[in-house]
């Protein structure tokens, strides 16, 4: 782990001011909030915060992956895998006992901005704006998260996989080569199936709508809209 102060890191305010909770902020309020923060970098499988463990810090994701998880009566169960952008543990911060209800790690690599729990809160504590900006980042996170869930109850698994595809790229039509952004079992665990269900629904999609599955985790698809449409039919 590689751990410098965030005013050291020059791209910071940059990718900061395309994160929810500090977007449309000024420079100046960004630098306020993260005064007391540091910039970590991770190589694939540290634990960055267990379940139960006092949340004393919460997370913004810089570049990379962190996958988000519970292990309970010997299962593990991966409830989401973060990447640029999002937050992580923001919302431990406000819960009674303060602790992680929840495990992270890294996937690959992360950068993650750690933000300490108490001169944060204190900054926020004073500025009614800020406490909104931060209940409304919580919010959508929130429904993501609900809506993630949703997919998983109402589509099968071949629609889940090719919903999960037609989301690595901004492209809505024609044809689109796609990569997977970490370990497909990673993404079987994420979409609610087992790694052989996964084998079987990209092979399944293979055949009925002429997606190619390449070398290092390299799909090609042939026509995004006719994906989109098969993700969307309820009566598959």
């Amino acid at each position: 782990m590689n751990t410098i102060p965030a005013s050291s890191d020059k791209g910071l305010l940059e990718v900061l001011r395309k994160t929810p909770l500090f977007a449309g902020l000024s420079d100046d309020d960004i630098l306020l909030l993260t005064a007391e923060a540091v910039v970590e970098t991770h190589p694939d499988g540290d634990l960055l915060f267990a379940a139960g463990e006092t949340a004393d810090r919460f997370d913004a994701v810089l570049d990379g992956h962190v996958e988000v998880f519970i292990e309970e009566a010997g299962a593990h169960n991966v409830l989401e895998v973060a990447g640029k952008t999002l937050l992580l543990g923001e919302a431990a911060l406000f819960l009674e006992g303060g602790g992680y209800p929840h495990s992270a790690r890294s996937v690959g690599y992360a950068k993650l901005l750690r933000m300490p729990a108490a001169p944060f809160l204190a900054v926020v504590q004073g500025r009614f704006d800020l406490s909104l900006r931060m209940l409304g980042s919580m919010s959508r996170r929130l429904r993501a998260l609900v809506e993630q869930i949703t997919r998983l109850k109402l589509k099968n698994t071949v629609q889940r996989l090719g919903a999960f595809l037609l989301a690595l790229t901004p492209k809505t039509e024609g044809p689109a080569v796609v990569r997977f952004p970490y370990d497909k079992r990673l993404a079987a665990d994420l979409l609610g199936m087992s790694a052989e269900s996964l084998s079987r629904a990209l092979t399944k999609l293979e055949d009925e709508l002429g997606l190619e599955s390449r070398p290092d985790n390299v799909v090609a698809i042939a026509d995004l809209a006719a994906l989109q449409a098969f993700c969307e039919d309820e009566g598959e």
